[in-house]
């Protein structure tokens, strides 16, 4: 069965959903309402709706066909006149809960509570959203060092972590980083464009017809995440938005073929499979990759895109869970198999965030706008080197030839084969 395209609507005293089923058997219909619980069924087509409030059983107050569009449209009383259902257009916490059949042995797993309290010891072993795991890595990709800079099969989080680190501090450039210290102009340029996240607002942000196909065919579980889980899911998920915010700036917000190469560079939540205790540290990781690999390297541009993160992040999850899907066909239409991180990565995050505490992430979403970074806190001697040029050279006339072997149009494979060496 299809699951049809569909939307939720409400006002004080009735709910309005709309269902797209163009190809549907009319003689077939049927329509019930059960408390919460909604059923629409048509041929080819089967909706199932577990609706956070109570509706009048059977009570439809207006209902209708458009044969052209083949959209339905039911509005039903609320039990309780008055009441507001929350996140009625997170559609995907709506359906219900997938479950799995084995035949082999006949038993029924339900797919909610996939992810299971772990030590840290085993989460040291461990890769993916909230180092849940799940993914046997000799299938992910046998081309994977075109994604990852690591092996987790090989290499477990904490040594993830000290050879990112060491890596990085080797492929930091310094002429790359003082010619765009110095000529400017253009950083200046991409520092002064308008953010689209100023004209926003969070009651006007809608889903498209196509996020709305996306989300009502993600399956509706729920993950039982330890504390350590949820911290590391919320910093890494920081991670991601920064590495977004950074490409969406310097492409003028409108993205390039090379957005998905950008991306996973910069968050080494991807590439490196690494987590962060802090959102400070998910931050200063953030910052350190903005001014060792992409084109532009600039430590006022990277305060800028932080910036960005924050308006980001006041715009809610709707607006998280929206760019999180662009995110995801951007993995999925490039020239590369970073299409593997969708199920690693992205998926999960999309289902979880329409689930998650709130409470928690206001907390995260508070530290960072009260979050600093200093040149100092990445570790690089940033200032020092700048220091070092202001006092021995005229910057007016100094030229820095820009000869970086690690430049923008470099591959991750490069550096993976580096590593290597």
């Amino acid at each position: 069965m299809i699951t049809p395209r569909f939307k939720l609507t409400q006002t004080a005293s009735n709910v309005t959903i709309q269902i797209r089923a163009p190809y549907c058997n009319l003689r077939e219909l049927e329509v019930t309402v059960d408390e919460n619980i909604f059923i629409f069924y048509t041929s080819p087509y089967y909706l199932r709706l577990h609706l956070p409030g109570r509706l009048v059983e059977d009570d439809f107050t207006q209902s209708s066909f458009d044969s052209e569009s083949g959209q339905f449209s039911f509005t039903i009383k609320k039990a309780i006149d008055g009441e507001h259902f929350p996140d009625l257009d997170l559609i995907t916490k709506l359906l219900t809960p997938k479950i799995e059949i084995n035949e082999d042995n006949r038993k029924i797993t339900i797919v909610a509570n996939e992810a299971s309290e772990k030590s840290q010891d085993e989460l040291d072993e461990e890769f993916g959203f909230a180092l849940c795991g799940k993914e046997n890595f000799n299938h992910v990709s046998s081309e994977f060092k075109d994604v990852f800079e690591v092996d987790p099969r090989e290499v477990n989080l904490g040594q993830r972590h000290k050879m990112r680190v060491q890596f990085e501090q080797g492929k930091f450039n310094i002429d790359h980083y003082l010619s765009d210290y110095i000529e400017n102009e253009e950083i200046l340029e991409l520092i002064s464009q308008e953010s689209p996240y100023d004209k926003l607002k969070v009651d006007e942000i809608q889903f498209s017809d196509q996020e709305l196909d996306f989300l009502k065919d993600l399956p509706n579980k729920t993950y039982n995440l330890s504390e350590t889980q949820v911290t590391y899911c919320h910093c890494c998920l920081v991670d991601i938005l920064y590495a977004y915010c950074y490409d969406r700036r310097t492409t003028q917000f409108e993205g390039t073929s090379e957005s998905g190469w950008t991306i996973v560079k910069l968050a080494a939540t991807f590439c490196w499979l690494d987590v962060f205790k802090t959102p400070k540290d998910a931050l200063v990781s953030a910052f350190r990759r903005s001014v060792i690999y992409p084109l532009y390297r600039n430590f006022q541009l990277n305060q800028t895109v932080l910036t960005d993160l924050r308006k980001l992040l006041d715009l809610g999850e709707k607006h998280i869970i929206k760019c999180l899907i662009e995110m995801y066909h951007i993995f999925l239409t490039g020239d590369c198999c970073r299409y593997i991180l969708n199920n690693l990565f992205i998926k999960d995050y999309i289902i979880y965030i329409m689930k998650w505490d709130r409470t928690k992430w206001r907390e995260v979403v508070d530290q960072i706008k009260q979050v600093t970074i200093e040149k100092s806190d990445l570790g690089l001697n940033l200032q020092e080197i700048e220091d070092d040029v202001c006092q021995n050279f005229d910057l007016n006339n100094l030229r820095i030839r820009d000869e970086d072997s690690d430049d923008f149009s470099d591959s991750s494979s490069d550096d993976s084969s580096t590593e290597s060496e």
